[in-house]
């Protein structure tokens, strides 16, 4: 009887220890696993702040202006060189005759605004 109650204490005590060791093996594993995605999180965010300045320096309206002047030939209109078309004058043609101001208005009535 003594020798089955401490066989079966060992046997209890050992499935213990390998739970105990398995769960510290599983502790250490997630702690790297831990540390790692921490640096990539800084990484990241370090590589996220470099693009948010690049962003802020490329849509600068003035660099844009320069840009647009040297490298396109863009110049700023003049007076008398914008003309505004209203579609809502333009008669709706059945036959397609008149296809860019039916592309416009479809266009124009599918836009969403962006906040």
């Amino acid at each position: 009887m003594r020798k089955t109650v401490f066989l079966g204490v060992m046997i209890l005590l050992g499935v213990w220890c390998l739970l105990y060791v398995g769960v510290k093996i599983d502790m250490w594993r997630l702690g790297y696993a831990i540390e790692e995605l921490e640096s990539q999180r800084a990484e990241f965010k370090k590589q996220q702040e470099g693009l948010q300045v690049r962003l802020s320096q490329l849509t600068d309206p003035q660099r844009v202006a320069q840009r647009a002047q040297s490298q396109l030939g863009l110049t700023v209109a003049q007076e008398g060189q914008i003309v505004m078309v209203s579609l809502d004058t333009l008669p709706p043609s059945e036959s397609g005759e008149n296809f860019p101001v039916r592309l416009v208005r479809e266009f124009s009535d599918t836009i969403v605004s962006l906040p």
